[in-house]
């Protein structure tokens, strides 16, 4: 008899099928083209995979009109997802961070940038993470979070995820994702504090944002030039 842990480990085994299963575990449903886009694939390669996940029951499919909006079938895998980064996290060691960039993660920030102020906000009481990567409010949940204009309550029409780990791919350290991740990115982009880098990925910290995120959080980041 086929031990039904190793069917759901080989379906996660291929780094597409996971890549979806992460986007949609992060971000909430999707249409097939939004994940073809973000995962940088073709609709076509993309569509083997999408079947193969539906057939093990991780993924659904619901019609809206002409287009299939995907969604997790399976809310286990919002448990499991963050608790595989945070074990595979625990074995890697330190990386040579010369020369890497901040960037966004999906909508929230990643890369050094996102290391530090995720490192800063548990440092405050801000939030607690669990030993499975769940992200719960801490006891000074509240200042912290004012401070940077980032509401706490959770939105009941909000199909993301509150708030979890997720493990920073050049890092090896996590980053703050989720709902409360995207409303960090959201203030800190809208004071100045951070802007986005034309035609990438990447982000700097202004001027404004060093010296904000340093008094607000007491955040270790300097300006990029």
């Amino acid at each position: 008899m086929t031990d039904p842990r190793v069917d759901l480990l080989a379906e996660l085994a291929d780094p597409l099928r996971l890549r979806v299963i992460d986007r949609l575990t992060v971000q909430g449903p999707a249409t097939v083209s939004e994940l073809a886009c973000d995962a940088g694939v073709s609709m076509s390669h993309l569509s083997n995979h999408l079947r193969r996940l539906r057939e093990a029951g991780l993924v659904r499919v619901e019609r809206s009109g002409r287009q299939g909006v995907y969604e997790i079938a399976d809310p286990g895998l919002e448990a499991l997802i963050p608790m595989l980064d945070a074990i595979t996290g625990r074995g890697t060691g330190k990386p040579d961070r010369h020369g890497r960039d901040s960037r966004t993660c999906y909508r929230h920030l990643a890369g050094p940038l996102g290391v530090e102020l995720y490192r800063a906000l548990r440092e405050r009481g801000a939030v607690a993470p669990g030993p499975d990567g769940i992200v719960e409010l801490g006891p000074r949940a509240g200042p912290a979070f004012a401070a940077l204009g980032v509401a706490t309550d959770p939105d009941p029409g909000d199909r993301r995820r509150f708030a979890f780990e997720c493990l920073d791919a050049t890092e090896r350290a996590p980053h703050l994702a989720g709902a409360m991740g995207d409303r960090v990115a959201e203030a800190l982009f809208g004071k100045g504090w951070v802007e986005p880098v034309a035609g990438a990925r990447t982000v700097r910290v202004t001027p404004a944002g060093a010296r904000g995120l340093r008094r607000t959080l007491r955040a270790k980041v300097r300006a990029d030039a």
